[in-house]
């Protein structure tokens, strides 16, 4: 989950000082037919240690190291997502700038996709024989969808996004919703794309920097959008009158807004994102704050941000189980030492707390 200025190491070591961990779960493999979920695990940034962890909603076990142990080597550098496609998983590790494409039942290798991508972020299934990546491009900045053929996983084609720092997307019906999240630099743009044409159809403007989108049960669209920080190259000290602040919209698929709440605060510790539903599809959860921060979370029928916190801890990552409907908060007290998953029911108790890998983002679902 890079944030989108180089003022992010500075806010890492910074935070690096605020958490604790615990010990490691293990790093034996789940057994197959295993029912839960992989929790993807960044790793110290050029240090080559990403990892996934599984967690196994029969037992309550967490598995450490896939990759490593079902293949003999490890995953790379900086895995930023993984999805769940036909019986495969697609690790996006963008720091390797690679895809990895696993089996599901046994996390064994089936194909490396690396060239025809540069700065991979997230993965989505568009059909049985193709794919999309969002890419920020080699200077983090040139946003592009690569076309993956599922049959070959190869690069098929490119789609230019005219857009900065391509991120999470979300398929409805025949398009494809991207969030341009600006990556290293500022965008304020959905980009919606024909999945049988692969062109971009249209472009709506929301407010700066949207970092991803859902939708809900009455099939409007909600996006957490981080904000701008302007600041001075110097002293990093924040230019406030240059800066804009993180927001939750809601719009149809049209790209008409219908809510638009606005936090009224700006700056390196005052983003939104990481925005998920329940499985009902009628509440939000999403983090505020700076590189990790608290979740926040409000009813599709809100007309105002939530007064205080689901939680008060602060988290790297967020994921809402489909399933179970448990909220699993992603901790990472630094970027050298092993983090922790922590799961919370609905009414916001916390259940039980897990070691994964270093710097956990996320969870993908099986």
């Amino acid at each position: 989950m890079i944030k989108n200025s180089f003022f992010l190491p500075v806010l890492i070591a910074i935070s690096a000082f605020l958490f604790s961990c615990s010990d490691d779960d293990g790093s034996s493999p789940p057994p197959t037919g295993a029912e839960g979920f992989y929790i993807v695990n960044e790793g110290g940034f050029g240090k080559g240690n990403t990892s996934v962890s599984f967690y196994d909603r029969t037992n309550a076990n967490v598995s450490n190291d896939l990759f490593l142990t079902a293949n003999g080597v490890t995953l790379g550098d900086q895995a930023q997502s993984i999805a769940v496609h036909n019986g495969q998983a697609y690790i996006v590790v963008q720091n390797s700038s690679k895809i990895e494409v696993v089996k599901t039942d046994d996390f064994s290798s089936v194909a490396t996709i690396r060239e025809g991508v540069e700065s991979p972020r997230y993965f989505i299934g568009v059909s049985d024989t193709k794919g999309y990546v969002s890419d920020w491009g080699a200077d983090g900045v040139s946003g592009s969808v690569r076309v993956i053929d599922l049959t070959t996983n190869t690069v098929s084609n490119t789609i230019q996004t005219k857009s900065q720092g391509a991120n999470r997307m979300l398929l409805v019906g025949n398009e494809v919703f991207l969030a341009n999240s600006g990556g290293f630099g500022r965008d304020n743009k959905i980009t919606v794309i024909d999945i049988n044409s692969d062109k971009v159809v249209r472009q709506i403007s929301v407010t700066d920097n949207p970092d991803g989108i859902i939708q809900d049960t009455d099939g409007n669209l909600w996006v957490a959008c981080k904000g701008h920080t302007a600041f001075d190259r110097a002293t990093f000290e924040v230019i406030e009158e240059e800066s804009t602040p993180a927001s939750i919209i809601k719009m149809n698929t049209a790209g008409t807004i219908s809510l638009r709440l606005d936090y009224t605060e700006v700056g390196f510790s005052f983003s939104a994102s990481n925005i998920n539903i329940n499985a009902a599809g009628d509440r939000i959860y999403y983090l505020y704050g700076g590189t990790s921060g608290k979740i926040y979370s409000l009813s599709i029928t809100d007309t105002s941000l939530p007064s205080s916190p689901f939680t008060s801890d602060l988290y790297y990552g967020l994921s809402v189980d489909p399933i179970t409907d448990n909220i699993i908060g992603c901790e990472a007290p630094d970027f050298n030492s092993s983090g922790n998953i922590d799961i919370y029911n609905s009414a916001g108790v916390l259940q039980s707390t897990h070691s994964v890998g270093i710097g956990p983002n996320g969870c993908t679902y099986l």
